[in-house]
């Protein structure tokens, strides 16, 4: 009798570990499905393992890729990148490094957003306008300028701004001279992405909504080029930031699923 017993714990026991080994593992698509990506995924970290139901989510809000995948505006699964392609656990130097080379081309857009076009500047509006002398953006000491000239023939026009004071005995930059002088005027207009636009025209490199197109122009390819405020890892979230945030903001907005701190044990088991 007891071994009877002991053989239907045992039974019970191996069954319920397989079931439960069964729902953890990430599963394949099954037959019928029109979404090639996995089913179930297990995100294991230090706060727990999360077992996310992929299928659930994309049914649920019957909403293409891109609604959490953002870095493609591309609608079929097969251009959908893993979060973790973008959001490193470090946004080190080796992440850096590699990121180029590792993203399809078409998600290059998804960071570098922007393409600072021709300047709206006048020298006529300055001058006539709002009486602007020509020494107070060229400069005073005729040692190191004797009349007014372009000021492309000393500053480098082709580098990007460093925003930082150049070397001594060292002409700055064009974009570094220029942000400089029209800052001492334009204060307001400088410190935010946003700024740029009062005196440059933002191409968007992405055109419409059904296709992804544009290059990285390599002289804004740093983000501190237009956010001067902000370095590269507040802008790119790093791994666990970036999930928290798609997960619960969907769930907040929504008002549907955990979202708040103290639900972290309806997405992370021990």
């Amino acid at each position: 009798m007891q071994k009877r017993y002991l053989s239907i714990a045992i039974l019970t026991v191996v069954l319920a570990v397989a079931g439960i080994v069964g729902y953890l593992l990430p599963s394949g698509p099954v037959a019928g499905d029109k979404e090639p990506a996995t089913r179930r995924i297990l995100f294991d970290n230090a706060g727990g393992p999360v077992v996310f139901d992929h299928q659930k989510h994309s049914q649920l809000l019957k909403e293409d890729c891109a609604t959490c995948h953002h870095e493609s505006l591309q609608k079929t699964p097969d251009k959908a990148l893993a979060c973790a392609s973008c959001h490193g656990v470090a946004l080190d130097d080796a992440f850096k490094a590699g990121h180029a080379k590792s993203y399809p081309q078409e998600s290059c857009v998804t960071c570098h957003h922007y393409t600072l076009a021709a300047r709206q500047w006048g020298h006529r509006q300055h001058a006539e306008d709002f009486g602007v002398d020509c020494t107070s953006c060229h400069h005073a000491d005729t040692g190191i300028e004797p009349e007014p000239q372009n000021c492309a023939n000393c500053h480098d026009a082709g580098a990007r701004p460093a925003w930082k004071a150049a070397e001594p005995g060292t002409p700055p930059v064009l974009a570094d001279a220029v942000h400089a002088r029209c800052a001492t005027c334009h204060q307001d207009m400088f410190g935010k992405a946003k700024g740029c636009a009062n005196c440059h025209e933002l191409k968007p490199t992405r055109k419409d909504a059904e296709a992804v197109k544009g290059k990285v122009d390599p002289l804004y390819a740093d983000c501190t080029v237009c956010h001067v405020q902000k370095s590269a890892d507040k802008l790119i979230p790093g791994r666990m930031d970036a999930f928290h945030g798609q997960c619960m903001g969907c769930h907040e907005k929504l008002g549907k699923g955990p979202f708040g701190k103290d639900k972290c044990a309806q997405c992370h088991t021990k």
